[in-house]
């Protein structure tokens, strides 16, 4: 059995990057994973590096936007009725933390994490020589409905309180930016300035995997059969090689919470499931930056395949067959805003986003078991926020001092609640 000294469950850009952190702190480390690096959660998304996303994705609380989910009248979140007696104590709990107060203390947690966001990735591009995989042109929120863009405008003033850039926008300043958005059924929009955008989310994390493997560190690619406690370390079973490390560390997404069950750490992890799928611009149209149409629940993207049309979530069991419908749904809204033609994929991609009910990752040691780091539940922001955490947790490893308090983020948080 081959020793470590620390051993990362998941090659997604959480643990790429937790991977290079630890490798470029002097610690000898196997990054390990099914697949490719950036071939699952992290392949699937906006492509954002989201720095304004401190504002967590509350669950609503308006009884007629309840009604409608609940009713499948919306197109921004969906549910399997098969799937509800799983996932009904999630939303339950989803639902309690989304309460002004507790919906404030995540957003006054987020400040520092979002705050590193883009230091964290451009230190990484720089090193891994992918610059040109990222545009730095921010985002645009696109408003149908007055009220959505005062309920925008409301949270864009607290953005600039914080320092960063939002900017409401009418027509003409919005076609200024984005010429083929179609504004005849808009009332205007909100750029957001300070985000950048990734034409390939899946090809720059495989560029930080070739920049960790650079430094020295391994990667392999097996099928993870369970973890224990032996010896002293920790002993990761496969089906390929057995390996041990001092330190492990869960950056499996969403597949950690069934493998902590299995040695008795219990989080209240849910998954939100999420579609895209890639269409090409009818003639010379362009997309220069993704767009938000909040007020139906998509986003487009403009990626090196084409533009990606992505989803709203989803709620269902992980492993429940895919149901697109919510792509099929807004693919005609979404070509009154911009002029989409074909796809360019055989069939929609689905993926599932880790989220812990009060939409904080969890960071930190695992309650009662020496050695074993928790470092997943990023909900929406994996890809924006993977690095700057990485940085975190490998700090709290290495027992260095941290670039923030990391108690928000600590899984200790769960289990003193019970």
């Amino acid at each position: 059995m081959t020793t470590y000294d620390a051993v990362v469950l998941g090659a997604g850009i959480v643990g790429v990057a937790t991977a290079i952190q630890l490798r470029k702190r002097g610690l000898s480390v196997a990054l390990v994973d099914r697949r490719g690096p950036g071939e699952e959660t992290s392949h699937g998304n906006a492509g954002l590096i989201q720095r304004e996303g401190v504002h967590p994705y509350v669950f609503p609380r308006d009884p007629r936007t309840i009604i409608g989910v609940a009713l499948k009248r919306r197109s921004d979140a969906d549910y399997h009725f098969s799937s509800l007696p799983s996932v009904a104590p999630f939303l339950m709990r989803y639902f309690a933390a989304s309460s002004p107060a507790r919906a404030r203390k995540t957003y006054e947690a987020n400040i520092p994490l979002f705050a590193r966001c883009l230091e964290a990735h451009e230190a990484l591009m720089a090193e891994a020589g992918s610059q040109d995989l990222v545009r730095k042109t921010g985002w645009i929120r696109l408003f149908r409905k007055q009220a959505s863009a005062a309920e925008a405008d409301a949270q864009a003033s607290e953005l600039r309180e914080i320092g960063l850039a939002a900017t409401m926008l009418d027509g003409k300043a919005l076609n200024a930016l984005e010429p083929d958005i179609d504004t005849s059924k808009l009332v205007g929009g909100l750029h957001y300035g300070d985000p950048w955008c990734c034409s390939n989310p899946g090809a720059l994390v495989k560029s930080y995997a070739a920049l960790y493997e650079k430094l020295g560190g391994e990667i392999l690619t097996a099928e993870i059969a369970g973890v224990e406690r032996r010896d002293g370390r920790w002993a990761v079973t496969t089906d390929g090689p057995d390996i041990a490390a001092d330190q492990l560390v869960v950056t499996l997404g969403p597949w950690s919470k069934r493998l902590l069950d299995a040695v008795g750490v219990n989080l209240p992890m849910g998954v939100k499931r999420g579609y895209h799928r890639h269409y090409a611009p009818k003639g010379e149209a362009k997309l220069n930056r993704p767009v938000l149409d909040g007020d139906v629940g998509y986003v487009m993207a403009p990626m090196a395949r084409g533009v990606r049309l992505t989803s709203g979530a989803e709620f269902a069991r992980q492993d429940a067959p895919a149901t697109p419908r919510q792509l099929q749904r807004v693919l005609p809204k979404a070509r009154e805003v911009f002029p989409l033609g074909e796809s360019v994929d055989d069939r929609a991609w689905l993926g599932a986003r880790p989220v812990l009910p009060d939409m904080l990752p969890v960071i930190g040691a695992a309650p009662r078991n020496p050695g074993l780091w928790l470092h997943f539940g990023h909900a929406h922001h994996g890809f924006t926020l993977g690095p700057a955490t990485a940085e975190l947790v490998s700090q709290l490893i290495t027992g260095e001092t941290s670039y923030c308090d990391p108690a928000p983020y600590s899984p200790q948080r769960f289990t003193r609640s019970r």
